[in-house]
């Protein structure tokens, strides 16, 4: 049996973020959780999966959305998981700083080529602490392998897809620093992954996140 200490409900984080509790618990039925039962209670163990899902509802119903994908399992032994690696890792990095972090987000001074009118997109970064001044990408195996005629095709800039990709992440290395920002790179090829590089999602993965995040850990 479960310690009650161990336990958070609906209503505890709802009261703790200002949000009418009908409300979060109506944004968490919309959201189609798939590990909570038709009319069961909105409880459970702090840091665990299920927390986190909720506290991704809370994020999005902020933000006024109340749409969200199930996360799995940290350990599901396969890559069929409902959400993308680059997700799934960055969710083991908020679950290692003990920090929620703004995904996609854009920094002024961080963009990318200029279209045939000038205008120069934002090139947004996976994962933004803003309380440690870290950013964190995920590097696919995109980022260091050619990836089929994709790689080939055209850009605004005049390169190849595969060359501005790479270009975007050496301008990520040299601007984040730049503005006073810690930037962490995790790539694919420090998880187990199977011949695709699709991450296979073991306990060890927690382990890897962990180490390389160690001098941000609080």
């Amino acid at each position: 049996m479960r310690a009650q200490g161990q336990l958070i409900t609906a209503v505890d984080m709802a009261i703790a973020s200002g949000i009418d509790p009908k409300r979060f618990r109506a944004a968490l039925r919309a959201a189609s959780l798939d590990w909570h039962p038709n009319n069961g209670r909105w409880e459970v163990v702090r840091g665990s999966y299920e927390h986190q899902d909720m506290e991704r509802v809370m994020a999005q119903l902020s933000e006024g959305s109340v749409r969200l994908r199930s996360t799995p399992k940290a350990v599901q032994g396969t890559a069929d998981a409902g959400i993308r690696d680059e997700h799934y890792v960055l969710d083991l990095c908020d679950a290692v700083l003990g920090l929620k972090a703004v995904r996609q987000h854009c920094f002024p001074f961080l963009t990318g080529d200029p279209d045939q009118r000038g205008h120069r997109k934002p090139l947004p970064v996976d994962g933004f602490y803003p309380a440690l001044g870290l950013v964190v990408e995920y590097h696919e195996r995109q980022h260091r392998e050619r990836v089929g005629f994709f790689d080939d095709k055209p850009t605004v800039s005049g390169v190849p897809r595969g060359e501005q990709r790479r270009l975007y992440d050496e301008r990520r290395a040299d601007f984040l620093p730049r503005h006073g920002y810690s930037l962490v790179v995790l790539e694919v090829d420090e998880f187990a992954h199977d011949r695709a590089k699709r991450l296979l999602r073991i306990p060890d993965d927690q382990a890897v996140v962990s180490r390389r995040l160690q001098s941000f850990i609080g």
